[in-house]
């Protein structure tokens, strides 16, 4: 059994070592986080080789695509700053009035009453994220842009007109370049 007298054996350990340990985790850590960064990268190549088109109709498909979420992302945005402009205005409109005076506010269809306060506030936060959103939504119309027009650059995408329009519109400018000429180079 052990006595009063012996004392407990404690080793210390050199701060260095501890040190060099740590170290070492964060490099295996760090080159694991390196590692998973570029399988990642890796992965969203690989998709975007399957994602690339093989035929003219793929690659029209594709174009329409992304110009459909481009459009309702444009709806989303309209939305958004409609619903903002609406919450400014009644902010406006309860400005001045008092605090504890009864307000009511449509909810899903359900008429909330409450003080002005308690609106005011609620019209805030729902403002500030409105306008959250309509940042936020305006960044990713920013890069769907981009990203359409580098498909556009890529695949020489462009808009023509049809030779039938474009006959008639010649003909249409000989027809008022004719009318206008007409008394021009007649000295009187």
């Amino acid at each position: 059994m052990s006595t009063e007298n012996e004392k407990p054996i404690v080793t210390e350990l050199d701060p260095n070592e501890q040190i060099n340990e740590k170290d070492e985790k964060n490099e295996k850590t760090e080159k694991s986080e390196k590692e998973e960064k570029e399988k990642q990268t890796k992965k969203e190549k690989q998709k975007e080789k399957e994602q690339e088109p093989q035929t003219k109709e793929e690659v029209i498909d594709l174009y329409k695509k992304k110009t459909q979420q481009r459009t309702a992302l444009m709806n989303q945005i309209s939305e958004a700053e409609y619903s903002v402009k609406e919450h400014t205005i009644v902010l406006t409109e309860i400005k001045g009035v008092d605090k504890n005076r009864r307000c009511w506010r449509l909810v899903d269809n359900i008429l909330v009453e409450k003080n002005t306060e308690q609106i005011r506030e609620g019209l805030t936060k729902e403002l500030e994220i409105s306008q959250e959103l309509v940042d936020t939504l305006k960044k990713q119309l920013e890069k769907k842009n981009e990203e359409i027009s580098e498909y556009q650059k890529k695949y020489n995408i462009g808009y023509t007109q049809n030779k039938d329009e474009n006959k008639d519109e010649k003909t249409d400018k000989n027809k008022q370049q004719e009318k206008n000429n007409v008394g021009k180079g007649v000295l009187l």
